[in-house]
């Protein structure tokens, strides 16, 4: 456990860096501009990199994306069906529970964390770990909610999935470059120097600045389990699931359905899944619950426990 908390002790470390930066107004007000800096620009050029030079030729195993995607949906519908059964005094969590236990931070913390721990040659399987996660859940969240016996309204079914799938993959940045770097992989294409160097150096602050946006957002998110107003129940059944449940059932998934699945492809599916809970999902959240706070505490309290969780989870199962 001491060898992984090194590997990935830096980028905790860049966290708490931000963490101790939102005490100041101004760091807290660019935080916004810093978000939209990394998922448009320094994240899919540091993605469109790892991708590119990842073996594309080789495949991507077929177990993989059923697993990433079969094992977070049943997760998430336990944990749904689990928020259903605390009964109406729970203020109607199921449905942004289920959404915190199943979105995990792939996008700012697993690729980084997998790519420092297994080397670039798990480029492409960390951009389509985080790609299925991006497309599962904003395009397939707001359709459930729409769909909710507890949610009204009128929306057509159509116009809500064209929303939802520009959002998630039409016009989405990290998803059109993953896609580009498949597509140059895959027909050999050489790209000029200039551009190489260009995005290699928009890439590389990626990884840091992605984890400090990560810490600057925790006393905000935070809020809620501050005031009390976090429902503690809900909070301490989903972080349960989402830090011990699913790394597990993903090993275990792993070990019936393909115990011979290469590397990095099986390490990167158990990273992906320790991933504590992403801040997109308080975002799906603002726009498709009544009250996003436990999403909200699901994030800070996962992010802060995954110190302790992530080097557990790379000592016990990943080589």
């Amino acid at each position: 456990m001491l060898s992984a908390l090194t590997a990935i002790g830096p980028l905790f470390a860049v966290l708490a860096i931000g963490g101790m930066a939102s005490v100041s107004s101004r760091m807290r007000a660019i935080g916004p501009s810093l978000t939209v800096f990394v998922l448009t620009f320094a994240l899919p050029a540091f993605l469109f990199n790892a991708v590119t030079s990842a073996p594309v030729r080789e495949g991507i195993p077929w177990t993989f994306t059923a697993i990433a995607f079969g094992v977070t949906a049943l997760m998430s519908t336990l944990t749904w069906v689990s928020g259903r059964l605390l009964g109406a005094g729970s203020g109607g969590v199921a449905a942004p529970l289920a959404l915190a236990v199943g979105y995990g931070n792939v996008g700012y913390m697993g690729v980084p964390i997998t790519l420092s721990v297994l080397g670039p040659e798990a480029g492409l399987a960390a951009a389509m770990g985080q790609l299925i996660h991006n497309v599962m859940f904003m395009l397939g969240y707001p359709l459930a909610r729409m769909l909710s016996p507890d949610r009204g309204g009128d929306v057509s079914v159509r116009k809500m999935l064209w929303t939802a799938a520009r959002k998630a993959i039409l016009t989405n940045p990290v998803t059109l470059s993953v896609a580009a770097g498949v597509g140059v992989s895959l027909l050999g294409v050489r790209l000029p120097a200039m551009a190489v160097d260009t995005l290699e150096l928009v890439g590389q602050v990626a990884v840091p600045l992605a984890m400090f946006v990560v810490g600057l957002s925790l006393p905000t998110v935070g809020a809620g389990l501050r005031d009390g107003s976090v429902p503690r129940i809900p909070l301490a059944i989903g972080t349960a699931i989402k830090l011990l449940l699913l790394p597990v059932a993903t090993v275990a998934a792993l070990a019936v359905l393909d115990p011979r699945m290469g590397q990095p492809w099986a390490s990167t599916l158990i990273l992906m899944a320790a991933m504590p809970t992403s801040t997109t999902a308080f975002i799906l959240s603002q726009q498709e619950d009544r009250d996003p706070r436990l999403v909200s505490g699901m994030i800070a309290t996962t992010s802060l426990l995954g110190v302790v969780t992530i080097p557990t989870v790379l000592a016990l199962f990943v080589s």
